[in-house]
């Protein structure tokens, strides 16, 4: 059986928690985890379940809304094509990495797929998962690695700097989610050498 690790976040400025576990496999890493949170004055309740591939690189997205059953079913194919319930979505061409809206477990995706020196930067194009509305849009966003743990993630105007744990699942999230209960462990990410990067914008 593969290694697992749990954690539970806590959300900082609505209410909310969620409940997360990564397990690896041999073909790759699965990501499951049921969150709740408060939107505008409704209780939502979402599950969702992520795999992807060795390279860290999404394959297949299941999220379930439980106010009212809405379902999201999306693939990829690793080499920036998706489809949603089958059908091709050409917009989203390009992008390797799901991101859910509601959570900072995705955050990983990217960090561990690109693995980033320290000092450098990297941007990437996200499949964003909208909730409630579980809408799907291309979204433009970048790491900066700071230090062993610490990551600027952007997007827009939008920034917050991240904090990960040896094997890259987020611990802190800016303001806006903090883990409060951990245990089990997953694969490492690889060692990354402290240096400065040679560029920065990849």
């Amino acid at each position: 059986m593969g290694k697992r690790r749990w954690i539970l976040w806590q959300g900082l400025i609505a209410p909310s928690m969620e409940r997360f576990i990564a397990s690896d496999s041999d073909d790759g890493f699965e990501l499951n985890g049921l969150i709740l949170q408060a939107h505008d004055e409704v209780p939502y309740v979402i599950r969702y379940a992520i795999r992807v591939d060795q390279s860290w690189r999404t394959r297949v997205v299941e999220v379930k809304l439980d106010d009212g059953g809405q379902v999201l079913s999306l693939s990829a194919d690793a080499a920036g094509h998706w489809s949603r319930d089958g059908r091709r979505l050409s917009e989203l061409d390009g992008c390797l990495d799901v991101d859910l809206e509601w959570s900072p477990s995705t955050n990983t995706l990217p960090i561990r797929r690109l693995a980033p020196v320290v000092g450098e930067t990297k941007t990437v194009t996200g499949a964003w998962v909208r909730f409630p509305s579980l809408e799907v849009e291309r979204l433009h966003q970048s790491y900066e690695r700071l230090d062993k743990t610490r990551y600027r993630y952007r997007s827009a105007s939008f920034t917050a700097d991240l904090t990960v744990g040896d094997d890259g699942l987020v611990l802190r999230y800016g303001g806006n989610w903090q883990a409060v209960a951990t245990s089990g462990e997953l694969t490492s990410a690889p060692s990354i050498p402290a240096g400065p990067a040679a560029g920065r914008d990849h």
